[in-house]
């Protein structure tokens, strides 16, 4: 092997250990980021169930007053017609 060809593979080499040397820690920090942007991601995530948790109770808590009412309603409804039926029935009776 001639000298050239010999100083040229051993530059080659020490260039090949550097280059790989540089970029050795380049996967592990994209790998680094990509984990904190998942964790990020997963924090605000969390967040947002908590926040659609808390929507919910309110909703569900609005729907039972709701149906509270509702039921209420019914039943006044239901004695008024009670009532209306018995004024009927008296009012018929005072016109025989």
């Amino acid at each position: 092997m001639s000298r050239g060809a010999f100083g040229t593979a051993v530059i080659a080499v020490v260039a090949g250990v550097l280059l790989g040397f540089l970029f050795w820690g380049a996967p592990s920090s994209r790998l680094r980021r990509q984990l904190e942007g998942a964790k990020a991601d997963a924090v605000r995530l969390g967040q947002q169930v908590d926040d659609l948790r808390a929507r919910h109770a309110g909703i569900a808590s609005q729907l039972e007053s709701e149906r509270a009412r509702a039921q209420t309603a019914a039943a006044d409804l239901r004695k008024e017609k009670e009532l209306n039926v018995l004024l009927r029935a008296l009012v018929g009776q005072g016109r025989k």
